[in-house]
């Protein structure tokens, strides 16, 4: 991510010392108000009680924000059920999943709340800020609390350098890269996945982050991949299919 491209947008003066200590810890510009002339395109906030990022389209749209509600189909109940291509690629005898490849933390989310262990891996600076406002919301949630569960911890930094570090293997290892886009687009990407690519790019290094998972898991290393895209890691063991998405398994020998 190039801070060029990132400021902090503060309108609220009731976040004035969290925008400003954000400014300062990730060394871009601070602003009142985003005026036409403003350099940057991307912006981080605070509205409607969370962290949200913009771009000069979504300003006065309310921006992008980690939503820790259950995606449409999705049960609300605790743990849910472990149906559905992802839950079976991660297994029902699997204990503890490192998504090494948080983002946006949807399917991070689903494996939680799914009652798996889980540690979420992210390098991006401005995606970890808007992940550790999720998880601190997440914490708030009632039936959270009620059941006294632990949010997912959240490891800031490269994959690949954090696997090689983990304590303990876990059981699976779940990868979900940025693979370029289909050169024939049947529809365009959502704007979270448009944002995310401008801010970061491609993930360039997906073939040694595999390898690294390989390596780490006590298990099986699940990778997600759009339905075009060859398998990361050569065949699979097993391979589980949804609408547009393959699930592919590596089993560690």
């Amino acid at each position: 991510m190039h801070s060029n491209k990132l400021a902090i947008l503060c309108d609220d003066p009731a976040y004035s010392e969290r925008s400003q200590a954000m400014a300062d810890q990730l060394g871009v510009s601070l602003y009142p108000v985003v005026e036409k002339f403003t350099p940057e395109d991307f912006f981080l906030t605070y509205r409607d009680g969370c962290l949200k990022l913009l771009d000069k389209e979504l300003l006065k749209k309310g921006g992008l924000m980690v939503d820790i509600e259950p995606r449409h189909g999705e049960q609300r109940s605790w743990p849910a059920p472990k149906e559905g291509a992802l839950a079976q690629a991660i297994g029902r005898k699997t204990r503890t999943v490192v998504d090494a490849t948080t983002g946006w933390a949807q399917d991070s989310l689903h494996i939680f709340r799914m009652g798996y262990e889980l540690t979420c891996i992210e390098r991006s600076p401005v995606m970890l800020k808007l992940l550790a406002d999720a998880f601190l919301r997440l914490e708030q949630l009632s039936w959270v609390k009620n059941l006294t569960l632990p949010v997912p911890a959240l490891l800031p930094g490269n994959a690949i350098d954090i696997l090689a570090q983990l304590v303990s293997a876990p059981d699976c290892i779940y990868i979900d890269p940025m693979f370029p886009p289909k050169r024939k687009k049947s529809a365009l990407p959502k704007k979270s996945m448009l944002i995310l690519r401008d801010l970061l790019g491609d993930d360039m290094d997906r073939e040694a982050l595999f390898e690294a998972a390989l390596q780490a898991t006590a298990k099986k290393v699940v990778v997600k991949s759009p339905d075009y895209a060859e398998p990361l890691g050569g065949k699979p063991e097993q391979s589980f299919k949804s609408k547009l998405l393959r699930y592919d398994v590596y089993v560690k020998n």
